[in-house]
C-alpha cells in the first residue's frame, strides 16, 4: 500500500464489484475489456507511484504558506553543479567554480554570461543566484517547482522561460525533465534537473567560436537552447513512429494482447508530448506578440522559425496519435477476422458431422425390427454411406469456397 496525503491508498476502491453481466460482457468482447482495464490500471499505478501531479498537491499548498522556498519534484542528482561561460566574440572562459554571481549582473556589457545549473533540488544555491541577479521570488519558486506548466513571464529586468524536455531512454521509457531559463540583458541562466547532453553541441560551438552564438546577443543563445530542446521532441516522435511501423506489421499479421499494450503505451507517450508542446508554442507566441526588448529585432526571425518548428512538431504528434488510434481499430478488426475464420472452420466441421451423427444415432437404437441389422454386409454399407456423405459435403464446401 502507498500512502497519499496521510491516508492509505486502496486500489480496490477503484475496482467495480462483481456482476454477472460483466462476466458475460467479458466473454463476448475480451479484448475490449482488456483495453478498458489497461486504462484503469494506468490510473491506479499513477496514484500509487505518484507519477501524476496530484501527488505533489499537498506539498505545493504547504509551500505557499511558508516563507522559505520548497523544492517540489524528484531529486535526480546527489549534488548540484554549476558551469559558467564568460564570452564575447574574441574570448571565452569556462569555469565550474563560480561563486560570485553578482559579477554577472553588472553594467559591463563587453561580455555575455551563460550560467548553467544541474540539480534544482539545492534551493539555497538557487536562492543565492536569484538574490545576486535580482530575480523575483515568484521566479525562484517556479524554478524549484517541477510540476509547473511550460510558460513565459516578462519582467522589467529579465524574461523567465520554462519548458519540459522529453526523451526516450535506452529502456524505451519516456523521460521528462523540467528546464527553466532566465534571459537578462547580457546573461542567460539555465536550470536543469539533472546532467544531460541537451546542450553539449552549443558548448562546443562556444568553445571553438563556431556559428553565431558568440557573435550575437544572449537572446540568440536562448534560441539555441530552446531549439536543442525542440530537437529532442522530434527525435522522440521519430522513435515512436518507427515503433508504429513495426506495430502496424505485427497488428495485421499476428495481433496479440501484448501488441495492444504497446500501442496504448505509445498513445500515452504521444499524449504527454502534445500536452508539453502546446504551452511551448503558446509561450513562443507570447514572446513574439509582446515584442519584449530582451529579444533583439535581428534575432526575432529565429524565434519565429522556432514557433513554426513547434507547430510542425504538434502536427506530427497529432498524426502519430491518429496512426496509433487506427492501429487500435485494426487490432480489433484483425482479431474479429481471426475469430470469424476460426468460427467458420469449427462450424464447417460441425456441419460435416451432423449427417454422420444422424446415421450413427439411427443404427445405434438397437430396435428388434431393423432389417439392416441382419444384413451380412450392413456394417460395411453404412461405412461406405458415411464416407460418401463426408466426401460429398467436403466437395460441396470446397466448390462454395467455404474450405
Amino acid at each position: 500500500m502507498a500512502k497519499n496525503d496521510g491516508k492509505v491508498f486502496k486500489p480496490e476502491k477503484l475496482l467495480e464489484p462483481f456482476k454477472p453481466e460483466n462476466l458475460i460482457q467479458a466473454l463476448k468482447k475480451p479484448d475490449e475489456i482488456l483495453l478498458k482495464s489497461l486504462r484503469s490500471l494506468t490510473n491506479i499505478t499513477g496514484s500509487i507511484t505518484g507519477i501524476n501531479f496530484n501527488f505533489y498537491s499537498k506539498i505545493k499548498s504547504e509551500a505557499k504558506g511558508k516563507t522559505e522556498l520548497t523544492f517540489i519534484g524528484e531529486k535526480k542528482v546527489e549534488e548540484a553543479k554549476l558551469q559558467l561561460f564568460t564570452y564575447n566574440e574574441t574570448t571565452c572562459k569556462e569555469t565550474d567554480k563560480a561563486t560570485d554571481f553578482e559579477l554577472i549582473n553588472t553594467a559591463d556589457q563587453s561580455h555575455n554570461y551563460w550560467l548553467n545549473l544541474h540539480g534544482i533540488h539545492d534551493v539555497e544555491l538557487i536562492e543565492n543566484i536569484g538574490n545576486a541577479l535580482c530575480f523575483e521570488r515568484l521566479t525562484v519558486r517556479q524554478v524549484v517547482d517541477t510540476t509547473q506548466r511550460p510558460k513565459v513571464d516578462d519582467y522589467d529586468d529579465y524574461i523567465f522561460f520554462s519548458i519540459k524536455s522529453i526523451l526516450i531512454r535506452e529502456d524505451h521509457q519516456l523521460h521528462m525533465e523540467q528546464l527553466s531559463f532566465v534571459l537578462g540583458k547580457n546573461y542567460v541562466v539555465s536550470f536543469q534537473e539533472e546532467k544531460g547532453d541537451h546542450f553539449d553541441h552549443i558548448r562546443n560551438k562556444m568553445r571553438d567560436n563556431l556559428g553565431l552564438v558568440r557573435k550575437r546577443e544572449c537572446d540568440f543563445l536562448l534560441f539555441q537552447l530552446l531549439d536543442a530542446i525542440l530537437d529532442n521532441y522530434f527525435e522522440t516522435l521519430d522513435h515512436i513512429n518507427h515503433e508504429v511501423a513495426l506495430l502496424e506489421r505485427e497488428t495485421i499479421t499476428n495481433p496479440k494482447q501484448s501488441t495492444l499494450l504497446i500501442i496504448e503505451k505509445n498513445k500515452k507517450d504521444v499524449d504527454k508530448i502534445k500536452k508539453s508542446l502546446s504551452p511551448f508554442k503558446e509561450a513562443l507566441t507570447n514572446i513574439l506578440k509582446d515584442r519584449t526588448h530582451f529579444i533583439a529585432k535581428r534575432n526575432r526571425k529565429y524565434f519565429r522559425d522556432l514557433k513554426n518548428s513547434c507547430t510542425n512538431a504538434i502536427e506530427e504528434a497529432n498524426s502519430t496519435y491518429t496512426a496509433l488510434e487506427s492501429l487500435t481499430n485494426i487490432y480489433f478488426s484483425s482479431l474479429s477476422q481471426k475469430m470469424n475464420e476460426t468460427m467458420k472452420v469449427l462450424t464447417t466441421v460441425a456441419t460435416i458431422f451432423i449427417p454422420l451423427t444422424f446415421i450413427v444415432g439411427v443404427y445405434g437404437m438397437n430396435f428388434e425390427n431393423m432389417p439392416e441389422l441382419g444384413w451380412r454386409y450392413g456394417y460395411f454399407i453404412i461405412w461406405g454411406l458415411m464416407l460418401a456423405v463426408l466426401g460429398g459435403m467436403i466437395v460441396y464446401f470446397k466448390r462454395k469456397k467455404w474450405l
